[in-house]
């Protein structure tokens, strides 16, 4: 069905309008690369990359393609409300576009309304109460304009707003736009840009990609910045982690496939039933600096019950010699459970300085001195490689899971592992022979002190 012309329809009724080329909607041609993001036919796609690619435009795009069907619903979405109405921004950028056409703005609920009855509704989803509003709303089209900017969880959840009846053939579409900065950096790449964990397609676009955009005076403008926020924003650089990463993980120095024989074990623990129970097992042995983190994984919406016949079954594993968890607020009953229930002796976890321990922590990680099991720690490994501090780096970003994180901080601060000292390296045979000959002269000096002592000559 070929979209209605919504600027004049007697005078445009003999238009050319195809789904890639969304005129009159748009002032402009779509580029090259926005009609590679147009026609793709996937659930979830990322444009962008380099500053400059057409990507707010791209998404709008995208949003209008069905407004001509009836019951067509999409909804465009900014993090922050002065972002989305910001002049020149996407809400801003489409009154533009539909001014003088017969989609009708509504000021109050910010959405269009056309024709057909489709709606194109714009909103802001700052703080995790925001993404309550969406709970019983459907949507076919879900756009994110600049998703760095946004912690993962809030993101994904609105895949589970898109839905369509039975007899309606629009596709259901999750499409997002970015530069590789932000504080969703982390997550964003690895969900959509690395190829081996991406979940969706990523088309991405370069300042050389627009036509429309005066690229000289741009690139003047980027050659001003600093070297790292100039490779994200002129190349679409994605391997410069803005703002930094709380913990300092690297894979070939801290994960393991292999796991020594280990004499002590210690459990810690983060409580939540929305949210996630961590369970963090970390072990170490005698004359080894070295703390292993064993398993860390994290289950949803366990009750203290459940929590508690879980905790069962690790101390009857591992036989701890400690275990440590979040006691305040929530943990409180979740402790209360599983002293009553099998007298686990849960110690409240020390939860002073985060911020002092958590570089404690990163040292260790640096020097080496603490070891990952792969195999049984891949959300603790995957929320290490992905929460990321604040602007001032003082505290992490909220929104961004931290449980298993949370829950090796207390276990790791509990530990002794870090008192241990290698071992004494056996002695090399020019040592043991210095000492021999150390022995004898301190035997000879000593016979001899004994015989002037007792007058014997």
């Amino acid at each position: 069905m070929d979209p209605i012309d919504l600027a004049d329809i007697e005078a445009c009724a003999e238009a050319t309008i195809t789904r890639y080329s969304p005129r009159p909607f748009c002032p402009h041609e779509p580029t090259e690369k926005q009609r590679e993001f147009l026609a793709l036919d996937c659930l979830e796609a990322l444009y962008g990359g380099a500053a400059g690619g057409g990507k707010s435009d791209a998404l709008l795009m995208a949003a209008l393609q069905y407004v001509d069907v009836p019951g067509y619903a999409a909804l465009i979405l900014r993090r922050t409300y002065p972002e989305l109405a910001l002049e020149g921004a996407i809400m801003d950028r489409a009154q533009k576009w539909l001014a003088g056409t017969r989609a009708h703005w509504n000021a109050d609920l910010k959405k269009f309304t056309f024709p057909s009855g489709a709606t194109l509704t714009f909103a802001h989803c700052q703080s995790p109460r925001d993404v309550d509003r969406f709970s019983s709303a459907e949507f076919q089209f879900i756009g994110i304009d600049e998703i760095t900017t946004w912690p993962e969880r809030p993101a994904v959840f609105l895949l589970s707003r898109l839905r369509r009846n039975i007899d309606n053939d629009v596709p259901i579409r999750f499409r997002c736009a970015s530069n590789p900065i932000g504080i969703g950096h982390a997550w964003v790449k690895h969900r959509y840009v690395d190829e081996a964990t991406r979940k969706g397609v990523y088309v991405p676009a370069r300042l050389d990609d627009n036509p429309h955009l005066d690229r000289a005076k741009y690139i003047e403008s980027l050659e001003r910045l600093d070297e790292d926020t100039r490779r994200r924003l002129r190349d679409g650089d994605w391997t410069i982690v803005p703002g930094g990463l709380v913990y300092s993980y690297d894979d070939v120095r801290n994960g393991t496939d292999v796991l020594p024989e280990l004499e002590f074990y210690l459990l810690g623990q983060d409580y939540g039933f929305t949210d996630s129970c961590s369970f963090s097992v970390l072990g170490w042995r005698k004359n080894d600096p070295v703390a292993y983190v064993v398993e860390s994984y994290k289950r949803r919406k366990m009750t203290p019950s459940l929590a508690a016949e879980e905790t069962q079954r690790l101390n009857a594993k591992y036989k701890f010699v400690r275990m440590v968890g979040d006691i305040g607020g929530l943990g409180k009953g979740y402790v209360e459970e599983a002293r009553a229930r099998f007298s686990l002796p849960i110690e409240a976890a020390d939860k002073h300085n985060k911020r002092g321990y958590q570089s404690l922590l990163n040292g260790d990680l640096e020097r080496g001195r603490i070891k990952v099991y792969r195999p049984a720690c891949k959300s603790l490994i995957r929320e290490w490689s992905e929460l990321p501090w604040n602007e001032d780096q003082s505290t992490e970003c909220e929104g961004f899971e931290n449980h298993c994180a949370d829950g090796v901080l207390y276990g790791w601060r509990a530990t002794t592992a870090y008192h241990e000292r290698p071992a004494a390296p056996p002695p090399s045979a020019q040592e043991r022979a210095a000492e021999e000959e150390r022995a004898l002269i301190e035997a000879e000096e000593r016979a001899l002190r004994e015989r002037e002592e007792s007058g014997w000559y």
